[in-house]
């Protein structure tokens, strides 16, 4: 079959020509993306990623400081 020039909906919230094939499975998952783009819902069939813990920094080592003692 023809494939046509599309603007596809992606997860970001952006949109991409690709050629894709027209048909109506398309358009079914065309519409179900464009519905959970406009209520910030993750995409149909995508795996929700977990919120990744922020990254702790190492501690250093500490060095031994020296007092002098002049009295």
């Amino acid at each position: 079959m023809a494939k046509s020039m599309d603007k596809v909906p992606q997860a970001d919230g952006t949109y991409k020509w690709e050629m894709v094939e027209i048909t109506q499975q398309y358009l079914a998952e065309r519409a179900a993306k464009e519905e959970a783009l406009a209520n910030g819902t993750p995409f149909p069939g995508t795996a929700v990623k977990a919120e990744a813990k922020p990254k702790t920094t190492r501690r250093k080592k500490s060095t031994k400081v020296e007092e002098s003692t002049n009295s």
